[in-house]
């Protein structure tokens, strides 16, 4: 890990950064020889890329890499800052119209009323999220949340999900994730009011979450 973090530190995280074994072994306090197997540990765990085209020996964090610094991140906002609450920012993007398909199943419906006490308007506001904030959904796709089961109906099978309430300025609502998700940069928001029209929010727009884990 402290071989990513360096790079990360010296701008690996947007582009290809020399670093020669030497330079990392004095930095991390370890022998170049050493240095030099902990970049190709990285490498074949395809940790980072390398580019070899140049002279110097230059490396850039993949996305598996930058996943895990994401990850660690997240470990240390638990450890430090937080508590019950997590605020979450995303910008507002249109969504491919399967919130609607969902939201209208009676078995979901038949949930959230008892369960969040409110039957959510059928769709959901999509947020996309970045940054340090994407931590910050890895810690709220880790959290336990309030379970709603899958079902069938109509011939075909509905999977199960959880969902956090949470407030979106000033206006209850809550976060809504599928079980199976693992990896995604999407918040799907789920009220009882179309929130585009409550709230006056378009594409692009950045919005605070504030979620109760």
């Amino acid at each position: 890990m402290d071989t990513l973090k360096h790079i990360a530190l010296r701008g690996g995280l947007k582009d290809f950064v020399a670093l020669s074994s030497r330079e990392l072994g004095q930095a991390l306090g370890v022998s170049q020889q050493s240095a030099s197997q902990r970049i190709l540990e990285l490498l074949n765990d395809a940790l980072i890329q390398r580019d070899l085209a140049s002279r110097k020996q230059r490396v850039k964090i993949a996305a598996k890499g930058l996943e895990t610094l994401q990850r660690e991140y997240a470990d240390y906002l638990r450890v430090f800052e937080l508590r019950d609450r997590i605020s979450i920012t995303g910008r507002t993007t249109s969504g491919l119209g399967e919130g609607a398909f969902y939201m209208r199943q009676r078995g979901y419906k038949d949930q959230f009323r008892k369960k969040l006490g409110f039957e959510p308007y059928e769709g959901t506001l999509n947020l996309k999220v970045s940054g340090a904030d994407l931590s910050k959904l890895m810690i709220l796709i880790g959290e336990k949340g309030i379970p709603i089961d899958g079902f069938e109906a109509a011939g075909r099978t509905f999977g199960g999900a959880k969902v956090f309430r949470a407030t979106l300025k000033g206006v209850d609502c809550a976060v809504i994730l599928p079980i199976r998700t693992h990896h995604t940069d999407i918040l799907e928001v789920i009220s009882k009011e179309f929130l585009r029209n409550r709230l006056g929010i378009t594409d692009g727009d950045p919005v605070a979450l504030d979620i109760e884990l």
